[in-house]
């Protein structure tokens, strides 16, 4: 049985509060991936500074 399988037997029991809890991780979980992915491609926060920086200049 896969992960998936083994998920959707399980909710047909699980009561709606229990059902809510459960999206709203997986939706975290889910956003968490994403930026994981990017994490490489955005800019760190020192990389962000030094560009503040360089515009403050005079």
């Amino acid at each position: 049985m896969s992960a998936r399988d083994a998920i959707l037997s399980e909710i047909e029991v699980l009561p709606e509060s229990v059902l809510r809890e459960a999206l709203h991780f997986i939706r975290f979980a889910a956003r968490q991936q994403q930026e994981k992915e990017w994490q490489d491609v955005l800019p760190t926060r020192e990389v962000e500074q030094e560009v503040l920086d360089l515009l403050d200049a005079p």
